[in-house]
Order: C-alpha cells, then structure tokens, then sequence
C-alpha cells in the first residue's frame, strides 16, 4: 500500500526521458551562472558568515521543536540559538547570539 505522494510512488513512475547526446566535436556550453561561482552568488545572504550545525533527533522533539517556535512566532533557528545560548549559559559559558 503506497501513500499519495510518497516517494514510493515515484519508483514506478517511467523514467523520464535522457537528454539527447551533443553531436561529435562540439563542445558543451556551461551557463555563466553555474560556470563562476563566488561565495556571494551561491551563499544567501542570511547564511554567509555562519556556519551549519546539524543533528539527528526523534520527530517527536522535531514536531515539538517547530511547533513551539510557530507558537512563540519565532523560526526554528531562532529557537535553536536561544537553546544553545541557555545552555551555553548553563555551562558557564558566555552565549554568542545568533
């Protein structure tokens, strides 16, 4: 039994078709957009300077987590940075802000 939309649905799907090969001796085209990629292109400007930290957690405490910061009008990140800082806190340390 397969869900409307699951991504087991996608593996009976036909394949979609391949791009048609480039005749011989002529060279592909790269985009100037995917051809020169600088750090203020390809970055958000939100993210640059900042660094990515992931974890694994139950989707129990992943439901908890953005619901409680939909409730409060806050963004998970946002959440996420007030936890570390309390705890950075806790551990005597000085929190960073964001």
């Amino acid at each position: 039994m397969s869900r409307k939309g699951s991504l087991l649905a996608l593996r009976d799907r036909e394949p979609a078709l391949a791009p048609k090969p480039e005749a011989p001796g002529k060279a592909a085209t790269i985009p100037a957009a995917a051809s020169s990629k600088s750090p203020s292109t390809t970055t958000a400007p939100s993210r640059q300077g900042k660094k990515a930290m992931t974890g694994y957690f139950s989707p129990e405490m992943s439901f908890a987590m953005h619901m409680t910061a939909r409730k409060n009008g806050m963004s998970l990140q946002d959440a996420m940075a007030e936890a570390f800082n309390d705890w950075l806190r806790k551990m005597g340390e000085s929190p960073v802000g964001k």
